[in-house]
Parts: structure tokens; sequence; C-alpha cells
């Protein structure tokens, strides 16, 4: 039956489409999670929730601040209209009047404080001024992704509610997986920074430690070749079974193991940040953060580092915010507050991750030193230990069961279990049929071999 060619080719078509398809997204995820993909998408996520929320929530601001100044007009002509009327009909004395008017006035604040708190109005222009501008909208997601929460601005429509519960599902868990990402990599870079400063301040003490010890490994190979201090002239002969003579075949008084712990030693220095250097890190990002808003929010010093602490150890009280009050650079305020606050919890929890390390480090030594685990050199020595005395004994198995005899199998009763034969080696049998000696102990990559003699060697076919 003829096919149809170009039905053929349309199809091929739709199957390569699908394969590229399928390819594009496979790429994109792998993209989406790497490092720099994740803090695209941060950035993304936040920006495009500062603006989602300015949508829902600018609106709905301007509405409650015009019905604040109105409800505030009204107020204040009532109140001048009311104590005007009293002081002008009232025949009571002054005593009853400053007490009328006293409460008049509490009314008045009690109004005002209703107004703030129930439509956000604290007097502001309506037109001009909003607090869900971009900079001050952009500061809300970082805050409810970093789970600080300052709580300067919040969603009051049910839409904003709804939408910043679900905003703050999704941005968390990808805030902490960048974070996560962004710290070990910035743990690493530190830890390279560190180790290099380290190597070019310890290599001065590395090449004195050497010269030294070299210098004294030549003084005592002097002793030993003239141990009275004569000066002679041919060649010493020394007895190959004096210690002096190892001493010198093997190069000296093990210098090179000496070497060799001080490489080990300054590895250890290099690979590990210490404690005073990460504190230093912290403390010297809150001393710049309190400079910076010293000087562009007119906070005390103390007032200052009090709030980067708060902020980056996200507690968030809300007590002091950057680029509230409002002025022509508090636009750039929040801006900046917003990447302090984004590179302070990063190199936050790159200094935790190097304080866990170092910390479990410690622990590991000092279980070392008590014995509560084994070293990890001796914990390999000991699985291929172990291994090596499995294969022994199952290999014993496989060559007893075959020949074995009704008189053998007494003695298998008394063998060992696989799990004895790990501490105990492998013990001689002997055959009470033809009165052979027969070792179960054979290298693994020996073939097996007939009796021998009477004495009960074991040999190869083609020794003697």
């Amino acid at each position: 039956m003829p096919t149809d060619r170009a039905t053929n080719l349309v199809e091929r078509t739709n199957v390569d489409g699908n394969v590229r398809q399928k390819s594009f997204y496979r790429s994109f995820i792998q993209f989406l999670f790497s490092n720099l993909g994740l803090v695209i998408t941060i950035c993304a996520y936040t920006i495009g929730g500062a603006f989602l929320f300015q949508l829902l929530e600018q609106y709905i601001e301007l509405q409650n601040c015009q019905q604040g100044a109105l409800t505030e007009n009204i107020s204040i002509t009532n109140i001048s209209e009311t104590v005007y009327n009293y002081i002008a009909i009232s025949d009571d004395n002054v005593t009853t009047m400053y007490e009328t008017i006293v409460y008049f006035l509490t009314n008045l604040t009690s109004d005002i404080y209703e107004r703030r708190n129930d439509l956000r109005y604290t007097g502001q222009n309506c037109e001009t001024t909003s607090g869900w501008n971009f900079p001050s909208a952009l500061l809300f997601t970082i805050t409810v992704v970093t789970t600080i929460g300052y709580g300067h601005i919040t969603p009051v429509s049910w839409e904003g509610q709804i939408t910043c519960i679900c905003y703050a599902l999704i941005g968390i868990p990808i805030f902490l997986l960048c974070l996560s990402n962004i710290s070990s990599v910035l743990g690493d870079i530190f830890r390279f920074l560190y180790s290099g400063l380290l190597h070019c301040c310890c290599c001065a003490c590395r090449v004195y430690t050497r010269a030294r010890r070299r210098r004294i490994r030549e003084l005592r190979e002097a002793q030993i070749r003239n141990p009275g201090g004569i000066n002679y002239t041919g060649t010493a002969s020394m007895d190959p079974s004096w210690p002096e003579t190892s001493r010198n075949q093997d190069g000296g008084y093990g210098d090179d193991d000496e070497d060799e712990d001080d490489y080990d030693i300054f590895d250890r220095m290099e690979g590990r940040v210490p404690f005073g250097a990460v504190i230093l890190i912290i403390i010297g990002y809150i001393c710049l953060g309190a400079v910076m808003f010293n000087k562009f929010e007119g906070w005390t010093m103390t007032e200052s580092v009090y709030f980067c602490y708060i902020t980056l150890s996200t507690i968030g009280f809300g007590d002091y915010v950057p680029g509230i009050t409002s002025s022509s650079t508090s636009g750039l305020r929040f801006l900046l507050a917003c990447l302090y606050i984004l590179f302070g919890l990063a190199i936050l929890a790159m200094c935790f991750d190097l304080i866990k390390e170092g910390i479990v480090d410690k622990f590991r030594w000092f279980a070392n030193k008590l014995g509560i685990i084994a070293d990890e050199d001796n914990q390999v020595d000991e699985d291929t230990t172990k291994y090596a005395n499995f294969e022994y004994d199952t290999s014993n198995e496989q060559q007893t069961q075959p020949g074995s005899r009704p008189n053998s199998g007494k003695r298998a009763q008394g063998k060992p279990k696989l799990s004895e034969s790990f501490s105990e080696p492998p013990a001689y049998e002997y055959d009470a049929a033809d009165g052979q000696w027969m070792t179960n102990i054979r290298d693994k990559n020996e073939r097996t071999g007939g009796i021998g003699n009477k004495n009960g060697i074991r040999m190869n076919n083609d020794k003697h």
C-alpha cells in the first residue's frame, strides 16, 4: 500500500518539535535551580510582587485617605462650632467650662486615632503622598519573603490579604533555597580568600621551619658518622644491625614524616575559618550598616546598630524603618535598605555555615580523642580486614562442601560463624582419614593445589 510522504514528513516534524520543546523546558528548569537562576528568580519575584501590591492597594489607600481627610474636616468643624457655642451661651463657671472643653478635645483625639487605625490617615496629602509607592512596596515584598515583617505597611483589602498569603507561601521557600545556595558559594569564596591570605602569610614560616629542620638533620647525621668528633679520612663502616645504619638509609630522623605533619597542620588551618574571623565579619557588616543609616536616616549609632541587628536576625520589630520619613531621598533610602538586607542575610547565612563546620570539626576531633568514633583511615583499614576475612571464610566453605566426609561434619559444627571470623583468624584443620594437615589460609589469587607430602604442606603443581 503506498504511503503518503507528506504525512510522514508532518509526523516527523511534530516529533522533532516535541523533543526540542521538552529539551528547552528541561534546560530552562535546570537554569532556574542554578545559583544565578535562583538570584534572578528572587529579584524578579520581589519586583513583580511590588508592582502587584501597588496595583491592589494603591487605589484602596487613596480612597481611605480621602475619606479620612473628609471626616477630619467634619470633626474639626463640628468641635469648633460646639466649643464656640458652648462658651458663648453657657453660664457655667470657669472650672466646669474647662472640664467640658477637655471632654470635647478628648473625643476629637479618639476620632483622630480611630481614623489612623482604620483608614491609615495621618494628615498627609492624598494626591502626592502614598505609602504604596514602588520603593516602599519593594521593601514590603522583601520583608515578606525574608520573614522580617516590619509592619510599616500592610494590605488592607481582602484581595491584597489573600494575595499576600499566596505570595509568602511561594516566596519564602524560594528565598530559603536561594539563601542556602548563595551562602555556600560565599563560604567557598571566603574560604579560598582566607586560605590564600594564610598561605601568603605563613609561607615565610614554612621556609624557616624547613630550613631549621634541615640543619638539625645535618647535625645529627654528622654526629652519627663521627660520634667522637675525630677528623679522619676514609669510609666509615657500620654493622648493618646497628640502628644508625637504618637511620642513614631511611634518610635521617623522620624528617619526611615531620614535613608531612607540617603540611597536614597547614592544610587544616587553611581548610577551616576560625570563629574569630567569622565574628569579625558579622560585627563589621553591622557597623557598616550602622554608619550608613546614621548618615542617611539621622539615627544615633546605638539606634542604627539596634536596627541592623534586629533586621539581620529577622526579628523585625518595625519601630525603626528606613525611608519612612517623607523627603526627596526616601526612595533611595528604601533601595539602599533593600540591598543591605539581601546581602546581609546572605553573609549572615555564610557565617552560620562556617560556624557550623567549625563546631562539627571540633566535636569530631574531640570524639576521636575519646575513642567514641574511629578515624577515617582506621575505619577503612578495619572494613578492608573484615571484607578479606569474609572472603576467606566463604572460599573455605565452598572448598570443604564438595569433598566433605562424615567425620568432617563434626568439625564443621565447631567452626566459628561468619561474624566471629572477622575477629579470629582461620584455624588449621586435621583430616583424620588420611592423616594430612590442611590449612584454610591461602592467598586469594593463588590457585588451589593438591595435598603435598606427609608434613601437610599445600604446594602448587609447579613447585617441588
